[in-house]
């Protein structure tokens, strides 16, 4: 999938998110900064853990994920790391290269939102 196409979904809910920190725009902004900084060693972590045919590392790491992807409301891409989670929890890591691809493509398309919202 080219990075450049746009899903056909909404990537993240800016005005729910908003809400979520008290209408504090400028700790909105602060989280979506550290998120493009750190998501990238999330990601990472994911593959490292699958390399290893490590479940708890793939849990562990998916988990935070959700986690951060959640304060963006950012539905698609919590629903891909909510499944690598499970996958991780149920040590059944046979389909998690293509969770993982899942995962990837939301990725981009959330960091390139929040890019777009700090712009």
């Amino acid at each position: 999938m080219n990075s450049s196409e746009q899903p056909d979904h909404e990537v993240v809910d800016l005005k729910q998110a908003l809400r979520r920190v008290a209408g504090d725009e400028e700790m909105l902004r602060e989280l979506a900064q550290i998120f493009l900084e750190e998501s990238p060693s999330w990601l990472e972590q994911v593959e490292v853990a699958l390399s290893e045919d490590e479940p708890d590392g793939v849990f562990r790491a998916a988990h935070d994920i959700k986690g951060s992807t959640e304060v963006f409301c950012a539905d698609s891409a919590v629903q891909a790391a909510k499944q690598l989670e499970k996958m991780g929890r149920n040590e059944e890591l046979e389909d998690a290269d293509e969770a993982l691809g899942a995962l990837k493509a939301e990725m981009v398309w959330v960091r390139n939102a929040l890019q777009d919202y700090l712009a």
